[in-house]
């Protein structure tokens, strides 16, 4: 895997105009959060559902992340549909479709991780891996937490954060304490209202989206 595929892969972002608005300000913000700021806080987006979060998910990790990405997803149906967007394998992936690299030979390698299905190999290969919170409990001999050292990941991208307050969650983030991490979410706020642990960095309202007729 090399570890600056995420620094040197060419790629066209901020300038795009097949992105939306906040795919790009949103991105931006991240960026000046991690690498502008030098800042090591847990780095909060907060996007409308419908205003296109994963597509904002597939490139966050460009100039950015110095090495692999995990992306954690809550439940199986967010888990599918991130991988069909982000299967390199298939010319409709969102990296393609948006025109965001132009060589299908500089796509990403994604992958699924399966718990013991995945073996070592296939994990020390990728530079996206996709999982359900499910496959990563601490208890489990084939927790990605039993299986992989602290600094495999350089950057945690977590779906629906406001979920992330729960212990599995916690427990995989402090393992992977020196990662970048990005909590993107639909709403700020919990139902136990607890905090969501981070720095708000980028927030794009309901009113904006329905403005743009990203969401109805």
């Amino acid at each position: 895997m090399n570890s600056e595929y995420f620094l040197k892969t060419e790629t066209d972002i901020l300038q795009n105009e097949n992105l939306r608005d906040p795919q790009r300000d949103a991105y931006f913000e991240v960026y000046r959060h991690f690498v502008q700021r030098g800042k090591k806080t847990h780095a909060i987006v907060v996007l409308p559902t419908g205003t296109g979060k994963t597509g904002l998910i597939s490139i966050l990790p460009y100039n950015i992340a110095e090495g692999r990405v995990l992306i954690i997803t809550p439940q199986l149906t967010i888990l599918d549909n991130i991988e069909k967007n982000l299967n390199s394998g298939n010319s409709q992936n969102f990296w393609t479709t948006a025109k965001i690299i132009d060589d299908p030979k500089k796509l990403p390698v994604v992958i699924r991780y399966e718990g013991s299905e995945t073996n070592d190999d296939i994990l020390n290969k990728s530079q996206i891996v996709v999982a359900n919170i499910q496959k990563l409990q601490n208890g489990s001999a084939n927790s990605i937490m039993n299986r992989c050292d602290p600094g495999f990941f350089d950057m945690i991208i977590v779906d629906e954060a406001h979920h992330a307050e729960a212990q599995t969650w916690i427990d995989n983030l402090n393992y992977f304490s020196n990662a970048k991490v990005v909590k993107l979410t639909a709403t700020a706020f919990r139902t136990d209202k607890k905090k969501i642990v981070g720095e708000l960095v980028y927030k794009y309202k309901l009113s904006q989206a329905m403005q743009k007729n990203y969401v109805k």
